[in-house]
């Protein structure tokens, strides 16, 4: 359940992130910082204000917009490398400030055990189901949106400038305010990962919300599944999740191990399924639909 639990908090992130890396085709390699401003502020809420997160998660959500704004304007005026070298930037920057900040509990972080309120109030229950099927409907709810945007006006305006840019322009397409939004949304959906992760872990820092590696995972999800899919970055996020699991438990007295045997998983994922693991049903779909015509253009022919 713990692992499912991940999985889904995963999924969210991947299907954020998807927005802006997958659909509009600028990777990104800063979205822990969204991730980290939506679990922060439900922990400041939760401990110092008694706040429940039902409410404090709209708060980071509407921060995690504004910075995206206004971080978006000059950082996607640059391409490729140095858009992700950029993003990256402030991502460490982002965990430098939290590291050095008092009132968010600096190297120490918050824990916010809530005991006088409902575990519905706070989203700290004594069994985990009921915080499964909550992220459940949410990630639902995402797929959802992701399907009707991934048909609308929006989405494909968004896949011609991942495509190419300059004709896109061309053709009428306002290309910057385009990103500029995938770019909000992108940061919205992955700041509510991070809102709904806080009460689950009840613990806060930025060692575990702000490394490095955390916005190249929030990246992996989607590559491994299938970048620039709905169903993609929420089959990427439960293979990841359980290779990750999986291999932390069965090589714990190896420190480091499981880490090694999940970096070659991943590099063989990307080598022989550049299409992400979602190809593999594609191609069945396609063989599948091959042979059906093959066989109906049979029998026709022998009808005739």
């Amino acid at each position: 359940m713990n692992t499912v639990i991940l999985s889904l908090i995963w999924s969210i992130m991947g299907i954020g992130w998807n927005f802006i890396g997958g659909y509009a085709g600028q990777v990104s390699n800063g979205h822990a910082l969204y991730y980290a401003i939506g679990a922060y502020t439900v922990a400041v809420g939760a401990e110092k204000f008694g706040a429940s997160p039902w409410m404090t998660m709209w708060i980071g959500i509407a921060i995690s917009i504004g910075i995206a704004f206004l971080l978006g304007k000059p950082l996607l005026r640059l391409n490729g490398a140095y858009f992700l070298i950029a993003t990256m930037a402030v991502a460490e920057c982002a965990r430098i400030i939290f590291l050095n900040v008092s009132y968010v509990g600096a190297a120490t972080g918050i824990m916010f055990l809530d005991k006088k309120h409902s575990g519905w109030y706070s989203l700290q229950f004594k069994d985990k189901e009921p915080f499964y099927y909550i992220l459940l409907v949410i990630v639902a709810l995402l797929v959802l949106a992701a399907k009707g945007l991934d048909k609308s006006k929006f989405g494909y305006y968004l896949r011609a400038v991942k495509a190419n840019e300059m004709s896109a322009q061309s053709a009428g397409i306002n290309t910057p305010r385009y990103k500029v939004r995938a770019y909000m949304l992108s940061a919205a959906i992955v700041s509510l990962a991070g809102s709904l992760y806080a009460p689950f872990v009840q613990y806060v820092d930025p060692y575990t919300l702000l490394p490095l590696d955390k916005s190249t995972m929030i990246c992996l999800v989607a590559v491994m599944g299938g970048i620039g899919t709905v169903a993609g970055p929420i089959l990427g996020a439960f293979v990841m999740t359980f290779i990750s699991e999986y291999a932390r438990a069965a090589f714990s007295g190896f420190s480091g191990l499981n880490m090694l045997v999940y970096g070659i998983v991943v590099i063989f994922i990307v080598l022989f399924m550049p299409g992400g693991l979602i190809s593999i049903g594609q191609k069945a779909k396609e063989r599948f639909d091959r042979t059906r015509k093959r066989k109906g253009g049979g029998e026709h022919g022998s009808d005739s």
